[in-house]
């Protein structure tokens, strides 16, 4: 059984417990608040701009680009609770020919739009080329000198670079 000053410590106890309790309730009202102010208004929050920059259409970006969007999604949960909101977040964060290759499926209000996964499937299949980038590096690389001189090399270089890189189109 509890002594009298076991009863006195585990009251005294509860009561701080409440009093952190409805300061954490007033924080979090305080928190909710600020994050309202920051809505604009359609009530989305500001976007959060990528800090590595915009997708291309580049093969070897791919993996990297999805990943950092991934990280959006993760630490902005109410900023992308609909697949909706995560593709156009990375429709917004292309350009080149990524953004060519989904402006026709924004205008045309594609169901793709709608369905993260089925939409991220399609870019994949557009641009996780791995082949093509090996392909291409390997052939610039497999230029050699040899016998000619530096002014054909050069010339033979940059129109083999030219051509490989109609590759990623």
């Amino acid at each position: 059984m509890a002594s009298l000053e076991q009863y006195q410590e585990l009251v005294a106890a509860l009561q701080g417990l409440t009093i952190e309790v409805q300061a954490l309730k007033t924080e979090n009202a305080a928190l909710r608040q600020q994050v309202v102010l920051c809505r604009d208004d359609q009530g989305d929050l500001p976007p959060m701009p990528l800090t590595f920059g915009k997708y291309d259409g580049y093969p070897g970006g791919l993996k990297e680009f999805l990943d950092a969007c991934q990280v959006h999604f993760i630490f902005r949960p109410y900023a992308f609770e609909t697949a909706r909101a995560r593709v156009g977040f990375l429709v917004t964060n292309l350009t080149g020919n990524a953004l060519a290759w989904a402006t026709p499926l924004v205008t045309r209000n594609d169901p793709a739009l709608s369905n993260y996964d089925q939409f991220v499937d399609l870019f994949k299949g557009r641009f996780d080329r791995p082949e093509v980038l090996y392909t291409s590096l390997e052939a610039i690389l497999d230029v050699k000198q040899g016998n000619t001189d530096v002014q054909t090399y050069i010339s033979r270089f940059l129109r083999l670079a030219a051509k490989t890189s109609g590759r990623f189109s």
